[in-house]
């Protein structure tokens, strides 16, 4: 029988790409949680009850981390549950992403990263807020709808900031002459 070193799993599998500071793929993981099972044979590490993982900025909170890995060692999927399973990054720019829902899949090899039901997506102010929420986290395309005809999709954005002009006369309009 051979021995994995959990850890070894976890320093393959993060950060999450979207947009995310490039720095934090540099950081050692710390991960907390009441229990671990690893399954060699399934090629999973399973962490439950009030896990936390910590990679740089980036924070995981949930009731139940599931990782499943190839044969080589490298993350196919991670699977976050809780009520609600969270996590929040900043990108480079310092801004705070974060995200929300009953259920968070990251699938690796499709640079996608799902929040499914009472999902909410936050960043630099905007929000998402649905039933199904998608995030591509290498082009960072996403998609929200809803797998309840009668749920509708919720998005606040805010307005840009404009530079406020430095002197009020330039503002002015031209008197008449």
């Amino acid at each position: 029988m051979k021995i994995v070193n959990p850890l070894a799993i976890l320093l393959l599998l993060l950060p999450l790409r979207l947009a995310a500071l490039d720095s934090d793929g540099d950081q050692p993981i710390e991960v907390e949680a009441d229990r671990l099972e690893v399954r060699e044979q399934e090629n999973i590490s399973i962490y439950e009850g009030k896990v936390k993982l910590v990679q740089g900025s980036l924070v995981i909170n949930s009731d139940r981390l599931v990782i499943h890995f190839n044969d080589a060692n490298e993350l196919t999927l991670m699977e976050m549950t809780g009520a609600p399973a969270m996590f929040r990054q900043l990108d480079n720019q310092q801004r705070e992403m974060q995200g929300q829902a009953e259920q968070i899949d990251y699938t690796e090899s499709k640079s996608l990263l799902e929040l499914r039901r009472a999902a909410r997506f936050d960043h630099a102010g905007d929000s998402i807020e649905g039933d199904l929420i998608r995030v591509n986290t290498e082009n960072n395309n996403i998609e929200a709808g809803s797998t309840q005809s009668e749920e509708r999709v919720k998005m606040l954005i805010k307005p840009k900031q404009n530079a406020k002009p430095s002197n009020a006369e330039d503002t002015a309009p031209a008197a008449p002459e």
